[in-house]
Formats: C-alpha cells, structure tokens, sequence
C-alpha cells in the first residue's frame, strides 16, 4: 500500500533541522508567539499547511510494512530526512515502531533520530506544536476549522491538548453569530469525546436556544459524556442537568465523581447534606446517591417559596412591630418593659424595623430599639442562607418574582440580599416577556424595591424590560437613578451614560463608584485625569472632565466594553499578617466594615474570592494552597510543593497557577502538574499568569522576566533602579506590570517591553493591585494600611488594620 503521507514530506522536511541535525537542542522551540513557536520547528504556518497538519494528525490507517521501512532509513544519512518527515507526518501510528527502534541496542544513531521523531509527535514538544496550530487556526479560521479540529480531536496529545482545540474550537463556534453546522452535528457524533467537546463549547457561550440540542445528551449512553453535558448545563444554572447529576454518582467511579459532588456542594451550600463517610467503592457512591436524591425532592419550587415567605415580614406584622416601637418612648416604664418583650417575641421578621427604629430621635426609643434588636440577634437564628435564593433561581417556580420582592427587604445580610438579586433577575422573564411583578415593581414607593426591580430587569434583558427600566433614569430618588443607570449601561445603552456623568458630581463618593467604575472601564486609556475627589468641588470638576470626554467620543464609544465587563461589588480582600506569621484573609463593604474572615492561615500572602463564595488562598510559612468556604473549611488543598508560595490564581480552565520561590506551576483539580517552569535558584519574588497562558515574574534579582505560554523566555528587563522588591505584581488585561517599589515608596507600572509608563507615591508599599475603575490598592505592611490611590497619585479610599496587610484586591 502506498502511504497517505508520502505527499506531505516536503511540508515537514524542515523539522529534521531541529530534531536530527542538532540533537543538542529542545525540539520544538517555543518562541514569543504561536507562529514563530511553528517555525522555529521547520513548520509552515499558512492556513493550507495548518489544516493538512491536523489532517495527518488524524489519520487511522497504518501500513506497518511502510513504517518499519522508514524507521530502518533513519539509519542511513542520505535517507534519514526524508524518512524522519513522513514518519512525523504520520503521527500518532509512528508511535509504536519509533518506540521499537529507539530501545534498538544495537543502532544507537536510528534509536536517536528515532528519538528525536518522537518527540515531535508526542510528548511536550509535539503538545506545543499542536496546541500552538490550534490556537493560530482559531485566530485566522479558515474555512474547514471546525471540521478539521473535531477530526483530530480524539487523538489529541493530552489535556491540554485537547484543552487547546476547545479553546480553538469555542473562537470559531459562532461565524456570523450563529452556531457551527459541524459543532451541531458533532452533537450526534459516533465518538464519543466529539460529543462530549462539542456540548461544552456549546455551552461556553450564554446562548439558551442551543441547550435543548446539548439537553439530549443528558440521556447519552456513555456516562462520561451524560456527566459533561450535565456538568456544562449546570455552570448554566440548568435545572434539568443535576437530577442527572446525581444519578451518575452511582455509576461513575470515585474520581469521576467528585466533580459532580463539587459542584452539588456549592450549590447546597449551608444546606448541604450529611454524607457518609467511606472508601471509594461502588456502594458508598450508590448511598450517596440516595442522599443526594432526597435532598433534591426536599428543595422543590414550592418548598422554597414556603420558606421564604415564612421570613418574609408581612405588612400586618410591621404595623405591629412600628406601634411596638411607639411605645417603647411610653411615659410608664411598665408599658416600655411589655412594649420591648413583645418586640423581641416578633423574633427576625421585625430586624427591618428594629434597623430603621434606631435611628429615632428619641434617646430612650433609640436605646430600647438596640437593646430588642441585641436579644433578636442573639437568640434562635433561623436566617434563610444564601442557598435558598440560588435554589429558587434556578427551579424558577412560578410566583417566585412576587416572593423574592417581597422577602427583599426582610432579607439579612448583604451576602443574601445579593444573591436575591441575583435570583429575581433570572426569573424575570417568563416565556419571552418580563415578569408582571417586576414591571409593577418600578413604580413602587419604596426605592429599594425600584432599585432591585432595574436591575433585575437590565440584567435579564430584553427590549421591553430595558424600555421600562428607561423611565427609571429620572427617577427622584438618587439612588434608584444610579442603579437604573448602572444596569442600562451594562445592556449597552448609551442614554444611561449622561446620568451616570451627572451622577458623579450629585453623589458622594461612596455611593458613585460605581458609575465612576463604569466610566472608567468604557474610556480605557483615554479616561481624562480627573477622576476623583470627595468635596463639591472635586466632583464637579471631574463630572465636566467626563462631560467633555463623552462629547467627544460618544459617537465612537464602544459599550460592549460594559456588557461584557463583570460586575464589581465594591469589596475589598485583604489578606493580613501578625507579628508571629499567622494571619487571615478578610473583606471589607465599601464602609470598611469585616463581612467575613478567615483565622489560622500560616503565613497568607495571597487570596482570591471565586465564585460560589470560595476563597483561594496561598500561605507562604504552610507552603501550601487551599480552597475554603466563607467559613474557613478546607474543600480543595495543594501541599507538598516543595517551597514557599508567593501567589496563586484560579485560571479558566480551572486549574491553579502556583507561584513557589523555586518553580511556577499549574496544577489541575486532582493536584497533578500540567505545567511546571523550575527555578533552582529559588528567585522567584512574585509571579502573575495571563489570560493568554503568559507569566511574568520578578525576581529578588530586580528583574522583571516574561515567558510565553509553554515557559521559553521572551523579555528580562530591570525594575528600576536599585530600590527592595517585595511581592507586589499585578498584570492588567491590557498587558501592563504593576510594580511595587517599597525602597522608593512607589508604585511603578511598566509596559511589556520594560518601558515605565506611570508612577505615584505609595508610602511604605508592600503590594499593589489594579482595581476594575482604573485605580490602584496599595497594601502597606508596616504601616497596617490599605489604600486606593487614583492616576494622579490621590488617596480615594483607606483601611487601618491592627495587624499587618500583605495584599488587597477590589472585586
């Protein structure tokens, strides 16, 4: 039989340059970019060369005869070469006889050159060469991308392999905004990890009109592919992918399982079930199935409904509650004593009033008032946890609209009222059109439920929500304004952006910072200068700035900057230090005030809050990361890493980049090594991964060092001139590094090349972030401070701690 891959020999030829003529050097070497990492190996890089790479890549048939023919001429110079290219041509069947060859005792230079082929097949060098086509295909997608990448798909290198062509695969999924025919028939694929790939790059993109095709695959007959299509419908908070879910905690093995468990955890959150404690066997997976079932039947629609209705304070009630309060200020101090215990009898439901109360004029009502809402607070708590309003978001009974308004102001806590929010905006559209309630609801006397029923409606979208929010944007009360203005700038509407010019300057700072944040984000680089500042003065001089700005760029400014840009709460993490190593991790609101802490870290130097309220968190002296609830409960850890860890970050993909003194590394959900960068002089100061898959570190050498995605160097250059480098980094999305100068009491910010691009006082400075609005966090070790500074160097913005803050980061 002829080989199919005679005809690409002279694609390939320039490999052998690389992989036999200098056996000394690394295979394929990875340069700055994708392109060059392809030619540095020999590879063409036009789209034809790409598509036929991946073409070879797949191919099934083998002729053994031809092989073994091949893997002899690598013993001889004069055919070597052209043996070697089709040989890697093949690919994947050329495994077999080059392993053969290569522990060939008796040819030692056929087992080098065989070697040296190999490598370009499999391995890392032959991964870099795949994953780096992958990515040049996707950015340039010729016609038969799609195709030609789930062709290959199932002989991919490795994870991060295949990782690379979903990521290519989900950048061509849409031409034109609409779905890929081939993804869409690969839904019915015969292979199964074609099925599997297609749903989740499906599923990537918010688009609920294409869950129905990805739905059918929860009945799928190969549970691997029923549990990511139920995994990737349940990141979009489909209802019907965890009965499914659950179900295959009886069929999967245990590693399989835990995925699925992770993610009914976070969902069950403080109403998690109690499971048994076992092994990994067979059985223990079938009764937590059992207990997972119940669960699920016990938080139906109607069941939630009823729980927060029971907390939910009722107009009858208040009227008691506030005649209550009235008589608090009674001239008889019987009548105060009988008027504060049948207060406290009210229990929780009263705690809105007893809040309001406080603030009477009255000293003796306003003592009374704290003294009741002292008792409430320490007696039975029967709060409603934050899991019920993400429950109710998703089973989305009918009525719920109504309820979750009408729970919202008896609703504890930040943390609960957010996630009711969060709740009534994916209720609040009901087969195409907004729900009543929330439409009645803008009209509402209370601001409050004004405010929730915007935003709820601009989150949801649509033409007829977005029109009635629009009425909104004058509204009388500040406030409601802001909130109208904020969610009509994130659907894209360019009305909203004069109000929120004209809210800057009508609020005080702690309440426009959102539409400060907003601005800032929507001008980019052309923000003008002044942007802050808390007297009359300051912010009318920064709303004409913006004025003047959205003259001139509201023809050309492009919204979508805000309809994709994550909504920011306000809050700050900061991660603090005791004079003896401990430490915890806390967030402040925008007042200041804790509203959670985490104690007992050894050492923490770095945090990040992640979805499903999970703290990521690395601790330097326990040389180790962990994944924590709120309250402090270890669900995830990465240990023996064999040095001292400096930062950490929660990527895409889900995996953790871990930076150590000695190696920079990316570990997966099991803790396995995907990638590792070794650093044997333990230098390594602080370390930073982008979303292109880059890394910039500093070393205590006062360098700043650059590697592409598969760890080749591509810039070193020094950070400033003398001074002590602490842990302070950060890279923004634009690609500019955040420096912390503490010997000069500077934070520094370079571009990529090394140029320095700005600068500003930062006294004492131990780190520095960059914050969604454009301005900066400053932690300060020794002077237990934590500051935000703007573009001119103005502190906008300061916490004092009694222990010692490491780092701090705006979310």
């Amino acid at each position: 039989m002829r080989s199919r891959c005679s005809g690409s020999i002279p694609v390939l030829l320039t490999l052998l340059t690389v992989f036999l003529v200098a056996p000394g050097t690394p295979a394929a070497g990875p340069a700055a970019d994708d392109e060059q990492v392809l030619q540095s190996a020999g590879l063409p890089t036009d789209n034809r060369a790409l598509l036929e790479f991946f073409r070879l890549r797949a191919h099934t048939e083998t002729d053994h005869e031809r092989l073994t023919s091949l893997v002899r001429q690598l013993g001889s110079p004069t055919t070597e070469a052209k043996a070697a290219g089709e040989l890697i041509a093949w690919g994947p069947a050329a495994v077999a006889p080059l392993r053969h060859a290569v522990n060939d005792l008796d040819n030692p230079a056929t087992a080098r050159r065989a070697r040296k082929c190999l490598q370009a097949i499999e391995g890392p060098h032959g991964a870099a060469l795949v994953a780096a086509s992958a990515r040049l295909l996707a950015e340039r997608a010729p016609d038969g991308t799609a195709e030609v990448l789930l062709t290959y798909l199932p002989y991919a290198d490795d994870a991060v392999v295949t990782e690379a062509v979903s990521s290519s695969l989900a950048a061509v999924a849409f031409p034109g905004g609409k779905p890929h025919p081939a993804l869409l028939r690969a839904l019915e694929d015969a292979v199964p990890a074609r099925r599997a790939v297609a749903l989740e790059v499906l599923c990537r993109a918010d688009r609920p009109e294409l869950f129905p095709a990805v739905r059918k695959l929860l009945a799928d007959p190969k549970p691997a592919v029923r549990s990511r299509a139920a995994l990737a419908l349940a990141r979009q908070q489909d209802a019907d992918s965890f009965p499914v879910l659950i179900d295959l905690i009886g069929v999967l093995p245990a590693e399989q399982r835990r995925p699925i468990e992770e993610t009914l955890q976070d969902l069950a959150g403080e109403w998690a079930p109690g499971l048994p404690r076992g092994g990994d066997d067979a059985l223990t997976g079938r009764i937590r199935r059992e207990v997972w079932a119940a669960w699920w039947r016990s938080t139906d629609g109607p069941t939630l409904l009823e729980e927060f209705r029971k907390r939910t304070l009722t107009p009858e009630t208040a009227t008691r509650a506030h005649d209550l309060v009235r008589r608090l200020g009674d001239s008889s101090f019987t009548e105060r004593e009988r008027a504060s215990d049948d207060l406290a009898a009210l229990g929780r439901l009263v705690l809105p009033v007893l809040r309001e109360a406080a603030k009477d004029r009255d000293a003796e009502v306003a003592r009374r008032v704290e003294a009741v809402r002292d008792r409430v607070e320490k007696g039975p708590n029967d709060a409603l946890p934050v899991t019920a309003a993400r429950l109710l978001a998703l089973r989305k009974p009918a009525g719920a609209a109504e309820v979750l308004l009408a729970f919202l102001p008896s609703a504890e806590g930040e943390d609960v009222a957010a996630e009711v929010l969060t709740a009534l905006a994916a209720v609040a559209v009901r087969d195409g059109r907004p729900e009543p309630a929330l439409l009645k609801a803008l009209a509402d006397d209370s601001p409050r439920l004004r405010a929730a029923a915007a935003e709820a409606l601009c989150r949801a979208g649509g033409a007829e929500s977005l029109a009635a929010v629009r009425k909104l944007l004058q509204d009388g009360d500040l406030s409601v304004r802001l909130r109208a203005a904020v969610g009509l700038a994130g659907a894209a509407d360019k009305d909203a952006v004069p109000v929120l010019i004209d809210l800057v300057a009508a609020l005080p700072r702690e309440q426009s910072w959102q539409a400060q944040e907003l601005l800032a984000r929507l001008a980019g680089e052309g923000a003008p200068e002044t942007v802050g500042g808390d007297d009359e003065a300051a912010r009318k001089k920064a709303r004409d700035a913006w004025a003047v700005w959205w003259k001139a760029n509201a023809a050309k400014a492009d919204l979508s900057r805000l309809a994709t840009a994550q909504v920011t709460l306000g809050y700050t993490t900061v991660v603090l230090v005791n004079d003896g190593g401990l430490g915890r991790v806390v967030e402040l609101g925008r007042d200041g005030k804790v509203r959670w802490q985490i104690d007992g870290l050894q050492y923490p130097v770095d945090a990040w809050v992640l979805p499903g309220n999970r703290v990521l968190v690395g601790e330097y002296n326990g040389m180790k990361v962990t994944e924590r609830d709120l309250t402090g409960r270890v669900v995830w850890e990465k240990s023996n890493l064999g040095g001292r860890v400096v930062n950490v970050q929660r990527l895409p993909s889900g995996n953790t980049f871990i930076a150590v003194q000695n190696a920079l590394l990316e570990v997966d959900r099991a803790g396995k090594e995907v990638f590792a960068h070794r650093r044997p002089a333990n230098d390594v100061w602080a370390a930073y991964r982008s979303a292109d898959g880059g890394i910039t570190f500093f070393t205590n050498g006062q360098q700043c060092v650059r590697l592409d995605r598969s760890g080749k160097e591509v810039k070193t250059f020094p950070l400033g001139a003398g001074g002590s480098w602490t842990s302070g980094i950060d890279v923004t999305p634009q690609g500019r590094i955040l420096a912390s100068n503490h010997n000069a009491n500077k934070v520094e910010e370079y571009n990529a090349d090394g140029k320095k691009v700005w600068e500003a006082p930062a006294a004492a400075i131990t780190t520095a972030t960059r914050a969604a609005n454009g301005n900066t966090i400053v932690s300060s070790y020794f002077s237990n401070r934590v500051f935000e500074i703007d573009r001119n160097g103005k502190v906008v913005w300061e916490h004092k701690d009694t222990l010692h803050p490491f780092r701090a980061r705006r979310r």
